[in-house]
């Protein structure tokens, strides 16, 4: 009997490591979707009025926030004894492992479709919505600054600024193919400006003076990144979710035949 109690008590604190893992993974899923929302603001201004990417980060903050809420449950679920609370928390977590399967299944299914949406309204706003290297409307600075940063220039290149609005809208003596946040940053000066603007102008297929490649691809490789790390966590808690599941199971079960006797 006294190993039984062991047994049971052991699970039931197992169960409650397992549940305040789970809480944490839930906050963590929070704090990624807000960070996609807050950090990554240039980027949302980029791909214009795509909902993709946008509803993508508050669905990653809405299942953050539920995770949360299904490892609290269970936590309070293990420490109380409560078989309704457990019974509920099985329900839940199975529907979480489910929607994570079919999650994974269509970000694959549908991952060529999403990023050619992505350069598409990347390429509508840089041809329609840029103003100017020193405009201050929320485009042009986002592709001003994203160019600095990711060491980019264009969606897939130079030549896509060839055909923008901005380009051909410039005075042909004052004409400028693309933007000066196309240029290599000289990063030895603190005022982050081109390191030789004249010959970026002149030679814009040489490395030295222009950024290569377009800003897409880096900025899909940036992200790629931190998917991997999310694809990770994803597996680990799957993992982790098919044990809380067998042990809130077993636990119920256990509760069960102790009420009998």
């Amino acid at each position: 009997m006294d190993s039984e109690g062991g047994c049971y008590n052991c699970m039931k604190y197992l169960l409650f490591v397992f549940n305040l893992l789970f809480w944490l993974s839930g906050a963590a899923l929070l704090g990624v979707g807000i960070w996609v929302i807050v950090a990554q603001q240039s980027f949302i201004t980029l791909v214009g009025d795509n909902p993709l990417f946008i509803t993508g980060a508050y669905i990653l903050i809405g299942v953050g926030a539920f995770v949360f809420f299904v490892g609290f449950l269970g936590c309070c679920g293990a420490i109380k004894e409560s078989k309704c609370m457990l019974i509920l928390f099985f329900i839940l977590l199975l529907l979480i492992f489910a929607a994570e399967i079919v999650a994974a299944v269509l970000a694959f299914m549908f991952r060529a479709k999403s990023e050619q949406v992505l350069s598409d309204m990347m390429n509508k706003t840089l041809q329609e919505d840029y103003k100017g290297p020193k405009a201050q409307d929320p485009t042009s600075a986002a592709w001003n600054y994203v160019q600095i940063i990711f060491g980019c220039c264009g969606t897939k290149g130079y030549g896509d600024w060839l055909s923008s609005d901005w380009v051909t809208n410039q005075g042909q003596g004052t004409r400028m193919n693309f933007p000066s946040s196309c240029c290599v940053r000289d990063k030895l000066t603190l005022d982050n400006l081109p390191k030789n603007e004249t010959a970026c102008y002149l030679n814009p297929d040489d490395p030295m003076y222009m950024n290569s490649g377009g800003c897409f691809e880096k900025m899909k490789s940036e992200f790629q990144q931190k998917i991997l790390i999310i694809a990770i966590v994803g597996i680990a808690i799957a993992a982790v979710m098919i044990l809380g599941m067998v042990f809130s199971i077993c636990m119920v079960r256990n509760m069960e035949e102790n009420t009998r006797m």
